[in-house]
């Protein structure tokens, strides 16, 4: 077992050498245990219900339906929680021929949640799971003795709620409806795992929110019903025993899941991911708050005893500050030093803003076809801007955080707009202020005032009302297109205001969305793609108190 105070130490020593130790750990788990029999799943009659003809459940512990009779098979496994028996159901993606088998299995066994962490079709349009629910504009699908009615959906950025209601209508049953909550993780990437570990705390957050005491084990699946799944369930209870304990034995659990279903976090990266998860979790704790809690949640983070440092000071000094952790190669050469007005604020290579001289640029360049950022290895021939591509809370580029034009990149500054095909562009500057004279473009542009020197907004809510104003004018709420093509946010050096307002701009996001805000994260993720951003108290402070709409 691993101590919470020894999970990043114990992480450092085995991500070293390309991850060898890591390596050698997870090939030492047994892929399968084969004195386990799989008779039924590879009786003939039952073949056709398995979508992959590897991964097939242990008869000692497979979830059984009750149709009389043989015809009792699903690929389902029950799988046992942080002290819990049956806490889960691991089962592969319904088929098409197995989506009333599905149902039945949600019914008879009293689930009320299921967990789909994957789409329908992935990459190159290769199916991986049927779609087993009805959308919206049908409301209702029949699948036998069972009626699936749609009753609201929610989109978020990495996962899509539904709430439904089943309907068991065969004459076994008295007429009666049970809500089912079904949430699906659509930010797994095609290959590997998540680059942020927060996605997966953030699901199953969302998943635990909608618990019920009395109701049976959370479903859970992918397409085999084994890596993905493995994966939430591995996280889910070992932040469990992390909290009950103080310790956890990720080793030792995820062999206990293979000996519940063989392959149960099929990769190495997806083994590191239930690690990364633990010390995100451990060293970070809960910072989400809903908007209904907030207020009384920031008077206690704001409370002080004494002299000791309040609970907002304590959350502050937990953020990272990312010095360094990624190169700024491009900005801080020779050629490019003079184009920064400040030396301590370059863009980070991965994330600057890649434009040509040539007018075309990227202007007829699809960023749903983008990767999350272009490298500079990928562009050599880019000319240099001081400009960062910033994450909103929709898409991975929806900002861009660039300083002030100076004199002599005026001409770049107007092109990489043209070249993004900006339509918003905010300003948080006074053209002469600091001395540094300015020019103003005069399309599509809210400049805010009301804001002097080193210090904060004078008036607060008139900077809330011009992002109102902005949401409003630029269709930003209900235009996907729209938040696609990024809005260029810039102060003096790109860094101080901008961190605020791109801070304030994500939280309204998530207020307006899911009626919850996570200030500590949003700022954490804006540090990673930008040096300076929100580095005082009060800049946080600002934050926290003005982010509810």
């Amino acid at each position: 077992p691993i101590y919470a105070e020894g999970l990043v130490e114990a992480y450092v020593s085995k991500i070293a050498d390309e991850s060898r130790l890591f390596m050698d750990e997870f090939q030492s788990i047994p892929r399968i245990f084969s004195n386990y029999t799989i008779k039924e799943a590879k009786k003939q009659d039952n073949q056709s219900k398995n979508r992959y003809v590897d991964i097939l459940p242990y008869d000692y512990n497979r979830v059984t339906l009750s149709a009389g009779g043989e015809d009792d098979y699903i690929n389902a496994s029950f799988i046992e929680g942080y002290q819990e028996p049956k806490k889960y159901i691991a089962a592969q993606g319904p088929k098409d021929e197995t989506v009333c088998d599905f149902w039945q299995m949600v019914w008879e066994q009293k689930s009320s949640i299921v967990v789909m962490v994957t789409r329908c079709e992935e990459g190159n349009k290769v199916i991986k799971c049927a779609q087993y629910w009805p959308s919206l504009d049908r409301e209702t699908e029949i699948f036998d003795d069972f009626v699936v009615k749609i009753r609201s959906e929610q989109h978020c950025p990495d996962y899509t709620i539904r709430h439904l209601i089943l309907n068991n209508v065969s004459k076994r049953e008295k007429a009666s409806e049970r809500e089912v909550t079904h949430i699906q993780f659509i930010s797994w990437p095609d290959h590997g795992v998540p680059g942020d570990p927060c996605l997966l705390l953030k699901l199953r957050r969302r998943v635990n929110s909608f618990k019920n005491f009395f109701s049976g084990p959370v479903v859970v699946h992918c397409s085999a019903g084994v890596g993905r799944t493995g994966t939430y369930i591995g996280i889910d209870a070992m932040i469990e025993s992390l909290e009950a304990e103080g310790r956890v034995d990720i080793y030792g659990y995820v062999a206990k899941l293979r000996r519940q279903r063989c392959l149960m976090v099929q990769v190495e990266a997806q083994y590191i991911l239930i690690h990364t998860a633990l010390i995100e979790h451990n060293q970070f704790g809960e910072t989400e708050v809903s908007l209904s809690e907030f207020h009384s949640a920031l008077n206690t983070l704001r409370q002080k005893d004494g002299s000791d440092p309040s609970l907002l000071e304590m959350e502050f000094q937990k953020l990272p500050k990312f010095k360094k952790w990624r190169t700024f190669n491009t900005g801080s050469s020779e050629d490019n030093k003079k184009k920064n007005r400040y030396s301590d604020v370059i863009p980070y290579d991965f994330n600057r803003v890649l434009f040509r001289l040539d007018i075309e640029g990227n202007q007829t360049s699809d960023p749903e076809d983008e990767d999350e950022y272009s490298s500079d290895e990928e562009e050599e021939s880019n000319e240099y801007i001081n400009a960062s591509f910033i994450a909103g809370y929709w898409c991975h580029k929806s900002l861009i955080a660039a300083q002030g034009p100076l004199p002599n990149s005026m001409a770049e500054f107007l092109l990489m707009l043209y070249q993004q095909q900006t339509k918003t562009l905010v300003m948080l500057t006074d053209c002469q202020e600091d001395g540094n004279k300015t020019d103003v473009l005069e399309v599509d542009q809210y400049q805010f005032l009301k804001w002097k020197g080193r210090g904060l907004p004078e008036n607060a809510q008139e900077l809330i009302e011009m992002i109102r104003v902005i949401r409003e004018n630029g269709n930003y709420d209900n235009s996907r297109m729209n938040r696609n093509i990024p809005m260029v946010v810039h102060c003096n050096n790109g860094s101080s205001r901008t961190g605020i307002f791109c801070a304030l701009w994500n939280l309204l996001d998530s207020a307006y969305t899911e009626k919850l805000v996570d200030v500590f994260h949003v700022v954490k993720n804006l540090r990673k793609e930008r040096q300076r951003i929100v580095e005082t108290i009060v800049s946080s402070c600002f934050v926290y108190k003005n982010n509810i709409p």
